[in-house]
């Protein structure tokens, strides 16, 4: 471990910088989670080798910088990522490392399942060929052969792109030794992301979302590992390469998909296809759908940083002084922001604020792949690797804000600011006449504004007086007596009910006494036991619960309900008065439940 040579900046801390860890990565290989479940945070991570080609990639764990597990992988894995199930304490994360066709689950950094995506349908003109190829005559095996070519790549099965591969000398040992083998087309898994099911705490159950080559996307139950919901990513041709999702699967979720063709895809819950809402010149670098604005984010190849909305508007664009490598969004809900950090050529590494610079620093090395997240027991750290294999750990202080200036690096001074003009907007033609407009009709246009104002204030005056008169409230407000609390609850499925009263009084040291409740309901369609019952004296701090048997009236032939009797009026009236006074305290409305059908009809 060394010291960081990255610049210094006010708003991070150099916590560790190791140029030793000879890390070679991609951006969605690393995902950061609480993998003992003992509130500290580590780092996982996929080591890529790339010029072993004998060697395997590993699945690497890191506490801080130092390496603590490691697991190897069959191939090199398009995405990883961790997430909870739905299971009581204690919580201990899965690991899904996506892998060709297959997606490899870990717990405790041990094997826990495997998921294949579903197959494809295989084309008939193949799968004859292959019948065929295994007792056709050698002369004919290169007209079979030929046949093969006739498909399109995409639509091969893998051991129908591998015989195609080989040199002629060697297609005959191939095509025996596949002979028994079953023809299975899958497709690629390209990329991976997860989403909260139900609700959105930071260890609460997750759904994987997968996307394929042939452009499919596959939301994955992680509980039973069974596909919950399948869609196209968009209604033409595209592969998907990068995807980014907000929201929860139960109730609404937004995807965002990025093909290798430039196209990016949006698609909602119940969506069976994406819809197209962009056209990029140039291929994507990096994607992320914010979640406070519900903007979408995306650095392209050509230098620029750009910004559209869910419909595919273009919001705003910024030229980037490096072609852009990678990109994360920095979430910091504790300033009501959202930030994007992009890596650029050369080690520069930056943060926007939408389109505006907020701050910036220099690494060692260009950043091949970063993260934002928490690591440890710190909420915000930024995890870099570099090129040549570092790993650099930044921890955001908890003093640090940023500013909202165009750039930060080249800010004007106030005598500059002070020379400039302002620039106003032109003005258009409705503005022109609706000024006109207003300066001939300016007492008509004063005298209907004070009328609508008056009007609305008689309004809002004639609401309060009826609110005082009816007393429709479950609090007492009369000057001069103890202040009365009354809740209601039914209970019960019908045609009899329970209502639960529960009277209290809330003053701090006055008694109430003298009060009487009264039921009133409509008999044709309920009848009240004891309608009426005289309160004995209440104390403050010591609440009164009364119970009242309400029927539903029923015809005696059928045992159903009164026909007239609807959701909007089956509705109950409690009154709480005084003796001697006209006027009651409290006058609640209780809404009744409708009476079970199948209740009913027993009685």
């Amino acid at each position: 471990m060394f010291l960081s040579k990255t610049k210094a900046t006010e708003k991070w801390l150099d916590a560790q910088c190791d140029g030793t860890a000879a890390l070679h990565t991609l951006p969605s290989c690393m995902s950061l989670c609480d993998l003992k479940n003992d509130n500290y945070y580590q780092l996982v991570i996929v080591d890529v080798p790339l010029f072993d080609f004998d060697a395997k990639p590993k699945l690497k764990v890191y506490k801080g910088t130092n390496l603590t597990s490691e697991q190897n992988l069959p191939e090199i894995p398009s995405a990883v990522e961790c997430f909870y199930l739905d299971e009581p304490e204690p919580r201990i994360p899965i690991i899904a490392v996506a892998i060709s066709s297959y997606v490899l689950f870990y717990r405790n950094m041990k094997p826990y399942y495997k998921f294949t995506v579903p197959e494809m349908d295989i084309d008939p003109l193949e799968a004859d060929t292959w019948n065929k190829l295994q007792t056709a005559r050698p002369e004919n095996v290169d007209k079979l052969i030929d046949n093969l070519r006739t498909l399109h790549l995409s639509q091969l099965t893998e051991q129908s792109q591998h015989l195609l591969s080989l040199p002629e000398d060697k297609r005959a040992s191939f095509i025996i030794q596949s002979a028994n083998n079953d023809l299975k087309r899958l497709s690629t898994i390209t990329s991976m992301v997860s989403i909260k099911k139900a609700a959105n705490d930071s260890k609460s159950a997750s759904c994987l979302i997968l996307t394929v080559e042939s452009s499919e996307i596959f939301i994955l139950d992680t509980q039973a590992f069974v596909i919950l919901h399948q869609a196209r990513a968009c209604n033409f041709q595209g592969t998907p390469s990068m995807i980014s999702a907000t929201g929860q699967y139960d109730v609404d979720f937004r995807l965002v998909v990025a093909t290798r063709e430039g196209y990016l895809c949006l698609l909602r819950k119940g969506w069976l296809v994406g819809q197209h809402i962009v056209k990029l010149d140039h291929p994507s670098a990096g994607l992320a759908l914010l979640p406070i604005d519900q903007t979408i984010v995306v650095v392209c190849m050509n230098n620029y940083l750009l910004c559209y909305s869910k419909k595919g508007k273009k919001l705003w664009s910024v030229t980037l002084p490096q072609p852009a490598v990678c990109m994360t969004p920095v979430p910091l809900p504790h300033l009501g922001i959202s930030l994007v950090c992009v890596a650029l050529r050369g080690g520069l590494v930056q943060f926007y604020c939408q389109k505006k610079l907020v701050d910036q620093f220099y690494a060692p090395e260009t950043v091949s792949a970063l993260t934002f997240g928490r690591l440890g027991q710190e909420e915000h750290v930024l995890i870099l690797v570099t090129s040549d294999g570092s790993l650099i750990v930044k921890i955001l202080k908890r003093t640090a804000e940023f500013s909202t200036t165009d750039n930060i690096y080249d800010m004007k001074t106030s005598s500059e600011e002070a020379s400039g003009n302002l620039q106003i907007p032109k003005k258009t033609k409705i503005f022109v006449e609706q000024t006109l407009r207003e300066k001939e009709h300016a007492a008509a246009i004063h005298n209907s504004f004070q009328s609508e104002l008056w009007r609305m204030r008689l309004t809002a005056a004639r609401a309060t007086v009826d609110v005082i008169n009816s007393a429709d409230s479950n609090v007492s407000g009369d000057v001069g007596m103890a202040p009365i609390k009354m809740a209601a609850e039914v209970l019960g499925l019908g045609p009899v009910f329970k209502l639960f009263l529960i009277v209290e009084n809330i003053s701090a040291r006055k008694e109430a006494s003298g009060l009487n409740v009264l039921i009133q309901a409509d008999h044709r369609h309920y009848m009240v036991d004891r309608p009426y019952l005289r309160l004995p004296m209440l104390v403050p701090g010591a609440p009164l619960k009364l119970d009242f048997k309400v029927t539903v009236v029923t015809d005696p032939s059928d045992g159903l309900a009164p026909v007239d009797l609807t959701p909007e009026n089956s509705f109950i009236k409690v009154l709480i008065f005084k003796t001697g006074h006209t006027k009651p305290l409290i006058a609640s409305t209780v809404v009744m439940p409708q009476p079970e059908p199948q209740i009913l009809g027993t009685f």
